[in-house]
């Protein structure tokens, strides 16, 4: 293995980090910044694609669209943190009201689970974002081209030019861009995080160009992706070592919902409440599981 790929390993596989070539400082030039952008989203590619099918890819893509909930909340000048964000969702009872931290999750959530390789993706995703810009985008997805980083320009700045004030529904959608035009079958939640609220307001406002502000933020959103799936990697590998050790009935389908969601309360677990508990208090022992709140009661956990 290259020595400059540092790598995370596993019990199931190794993801290897970007090179720090890709990583290091470099002159921005047009130039520069589309071909280590090129690079880093090739490398992204390739883990992604996984063909063992070993990556949890549903739970980073959770841990992603909460990152990307958290920025988009910034940048309507919200103070919201990961911790608010997860209570609003994980707390909530069956019709409540999750309030803006909630449901900016829960729209990336939804987003990121929709397969776009299969028929009426268009509808679904149409139905997680304000309809007016669904209206208006969905057919403008279709006639996109060029690079992924470009088609993710393009769409960026056609929605925030029209709709100034919907920042998340157009990163959302540049996200989706990106995705269709790689060949990933779901939303992989990259953008947000890594895009400057001064950038994208830049865009809306100013009618900036998106595409280089795309290729530079795209160097460090895959970089924290791929560092987050080998986190993610390595503590699912944990849970699943110790899964054999777990004896509560149900406990199979628990870990299972460890493995594919951020966080979660005992309650959600399909055990019998006491059982629940006990069985989230067994994994923390086990370093399999954490506890997330630090509380004392509303516990939430997670891998």
């Amino acid at each position: 293995m290259n020595s400059a790929a540092k790598s995370i390993q596993s019990d199931n596989q190794t993801i290897d980090l970007l090179p720090r070539w890709i990583t290091l400082p470099q002159a921005e030039t047009p130039e520069t910044v589309a071909f280590l952008s090129g690079a880093a989203l090739a490398m992204l590619d390739v883990m992604l694609r996984d063909p063992g099918g070993r990556l949890p890819a549903a739970l980073l893509r959770d841990r992603l669209a909460l990152k990307a909930a958290a920025a988009c909340l910034k940048l309507e000048n919200r103070t919201e943190t990961a911790f608010d964000i997860r209570d609003a969702v994980c707390l909530a009872r069956v019709g409540d009201a999750l309030g803006p931290a909630g449901e900016m999750f829960v729209a990336w959530r939804k987003l990121a689970r929709i397969s776009l390789t299969t028929g009426g993706w268009k509808d679904r995703a149409g139905k997680v974002l304000p309809a007016a810009v669904a209206d208006v985008a969905m057919s403008r997805l279709g006639s996109l081209s060029g690079t992924p980083v470009e088609q993710a320009g393009q769409i960026l700045v056609d929605v925030l030019r029209q709709f100034p004030r919907e920042e998340a529904a157009a990163l959302m959608l540049a996200d989706v861009a990106l995705a269709r035009a790689v060949g990933w079958d779901r939303l992989v939640p990259l953008l947000a995080a890594h895009m400057e609220c001064k950038e994208v307001r830049a865009i809306s406002e100013a009618g900036d160009d998106a595409v280089q502000a795309v290729h530079q933020a795209m160097v460090a959103a895959c970089d924290g992706a791929i560092r987050l799936a080998a986190d993610v990697d390595r503590r699912v590998a944990k849970l699943r070592a110790v899964a054999p050790k777990l004896r509560a009935k149900g406990s199979d389908d628990a870990v299972e919902m460890f493995v594919s969601e951020d966080a979660m309360m005992p309650a959600a677990l399909p055990l019998a409440d006491r059982a629940a508990r006990r069985l989230c208090d067994r994994l923390v022992d086990l370093g399999a599981v954490r506890e997330l709140t630090g509380r004392s009661t509303f516990r939430l956990y997670g891998v």
